[in-house]
């Protein structure tokens, strides 16, 4: 979440005028993020997340708010569009798609301990189970092919070391890309600023905005390399044991997702390393837009290699 668009008071008041919301009271962007531009919104009906879409295509949000109703009628914790007076999801605000969100409970964590990772891991398990009755596709975009563009668009601007590396691993990628792997609905950016606490009890997954059908050991992977690295990338065991086991405890892994694991951890350290990069080389002008740090995935990707 970011805020590339800004809105004035006036604008949003009479876009609110089209749904039962009540009276704005206030609005507020928010920082955390770096895909679309959002904003909290107090009103006398409560509060709510209002979106602006900046690069999602109107057949890609069709998908994400169809996904987001069913897991809402699978009572898995995820934002609930808000209906318009005419029970329409998307409008228009300021030139772009938009939607609203019921607020859910809780914070993000900062400093994820085992017990968090525990009950990430198993709703992510969960979120895989609720994929089976979901009748909607989507492929992942930002598979190996994806990775090999980013490392082609960035390589005039990158050290001649950091580029050895990269080349390096997408040939070892290359080496196990055929190996088939038990697949279906994946989360696709499971970080800790997409999960919600209410008291250390999971209250909130967000973001289903790179959701698509892709191997489980693919969101095990992005999701472990996040909640399982403390703040200078070094793994911590207990977390990763925590998060590992509390998926199992839903849904086992299978002998050749075992042994897949770490080449999924390399892959992941390895994509979010070159769409960090893309971002900082190749900013995107916004008001709080907040930059990730892609040397903590060059650190942690260094780790998995030397594993």
């Amino acid at each position: 979440m970011s805020v590339y668009t800004r809105i004035e008071r006036d604008e949003l008041e009479d876009f609110l005028q089209n749904y039962p919301l009540g009276q704005l009271l206030s609005y507020t962007g928010i920082e955390a993020g770096i895909e679309n531009s959002n904003y909290l919104l107090a009103t006398s009906q409560g509060e709510f997340v209002l979106t602006l879409f900046e690069w999602i295509t109107q057949r890609q949000l069709d998908y994400f708010l169809r996904l987001l109703q069913h897991l809402q009628l699978l009572n898995f914790p995820c934002p609930e569009p808000q209906p318009d007076n005419n029970g329409t999801m998307i409008n228009e605000l300021a030139e772009k798609p938009a939607a609203i969100f019921k607020r859910i409970a809780g914070t993000s964590v900062i400093n994820a301990a085992a017990l968090h990772c525990q009950q990430v891991g198993a709703q992510l398990a969960k979120l895989h189970g609720c994929g089976k009755s979901f009748p909607m596709r989507k492929t992942n975009d930002m598979d190996l092919r994806y990775c090999h563009q980013l490392a082609a668009k960035i390589k005039p601007r990158l050290k001649t070391a950091d580029y050895q590396r990269i080349v390096i691993e997408l040939d070892f990628q290359s080496a196990y890309s055929q190996v088939k792997l038990p697949q279906g609905l994946i989360h696709g950016d499971l970080f800790k600023d997409n999960v919600l606490f209410a008291d250390n009890r999971l209250s909130g997954i967000l973001d289903f905005y790179n959701a698509c059908h892709d191997s489980f050991l693919t969101d095990l992977a992005i999701t472990a390399n996040d909640w399982c690295h403390e703040a200078g990338g070094q793994l911590n065991r207990e977390k990763l044991e925590s998060l590992l086991g509390g998926y199992q405890q839903v849904r086992l892994l299978t002998e050749i997702e075992l042994k897949m694991l770490p080449v999924m951890f390399r892959f992941s350290a390895l994509r979010f390393w070159l769409s960090r990069l893309e971002h900082q080389l190749f900013p995107r002008a916004g008001d709080l837009t907040q930059e990730k740090d892609p040397l903590l995935y060059r650190y942690i990707l260094e780790q998995h290699q030397a594993m």
